[in-house]
């Protein structure tokens, strides 16, 4: 089974995805079928009538009937309190299966109170807060500040909060050796391998290089597995993506875990 935990239908300019996310909705589910992809975690933007990304509600309503595909809410973090009622609403009707933090994007580090009233709503349903880490898309906002997206700051909120799951996206790329220590101390965080090699770059120096980088975190992490795939589609296209997870040498345990375990178990889908 596989489980794509990390994927967007927001467009893309200048490139197929630029049209509608209708379109790219379609284009999704098609290379899921191709692909052998079981499920879709697809996760909204900041609650932004922006026209790159679907609201929460959006997204919701864009994938209603659809089988096997589940979203992920998004936060502004200058939400007010009816974005907390809505939320609230989403998790006990399972309209939502997680709760996405941009950090980086909006300048906001973990630990600001503002997100504590959402950590309270993701304890009491058991569902998970996922953090965008790491890099920036360049071009999503204007002015975009890798400090607040260093993976370190989720190991105050992880120790804070041990019943409070939390997943760092993108493994803090580039720091992954931090990542690897905030999931080595932390039992409640995990962490996915989305966009870390992005279209061509699969078959490059760059690709072989990030490749060596997962192995090395899995062994600093040993004997816990958790980390969950994704892709980040359509950044990364889910063919190739699977071809280089499979190439990361691990047993079949680990590779069970990484396709669909870890999923099933966090976002209980």
């Amino acid at each position: 089974m596989i489980i794509d935990a990390h994927t967007h239908i927001g467009k893309l300019p200048n490139s197929i995805y630029a049209e509608s996310h209708e379109k790219n909705l379609g284009l999704i589910l098609k290379e899921a079928k191709e692909s052998g992809v079981d499920a879709l975690i697809m996760i909204a933007g900041m609650e932004k009538e922006d026209g790159r990304n679907p609201t929460t509600q959006s997204l919701i309503d864009l994938i209603s009937g659809h089988k096997n595909v589940y979203a992920v809410a998004g936060v502004n973090i200058n939400y007010g309190k009816e974005y907390l009622v809505q939320l609230e609403e989403w998790i006990k009707q399972k309209k939502v299966v997680g709760v996405k933090f941009y950090t980086g994007y909006q300048h906001f580090y973990p630990n600001d109170e503002r997100c504590l009233p959402i950590y309270g709503l993701c304890q009491k349903y058991d569902i998970p807060a996922i953090f965008h880490s790491g890099d920036t898309l360049a071009g999503y906002v204007e002015n975009p500040k890798v400090k607040y997206s260093h993976p370190i700051h989720i190991d105050e909120v992880a120790a804070d909060f041990p019943n409070l799951k939390l997943v760092i996206a993108h493994m803090g790329n580039p720091w992954l050796v931090d990542c690897a220590e905030v999931l080595y101390k932390n039992p409640n965080v995990y962490a996915d391998i989305s966009g870390m090699v992005v279209g061509d770059e699969l078959k490059t120096a760059y690709g072989e290089s990030m490749m060596r980088k997962i192995k090395e975190l899995i062994d600093y992490t040993a004997p816990d597995f958790k980390l969950l795939y994704g892709t980040d589609w359509p950044l990364c296209h889910m063919k190739g993506y699977i071809e280089f997870t499979n190439n990361l040498g691990l047993g079949d345990d680990d590779l069970e875990k990484l396709f669909s375990g870890n999923a099933l178990k966090i976002f209980k889908i």
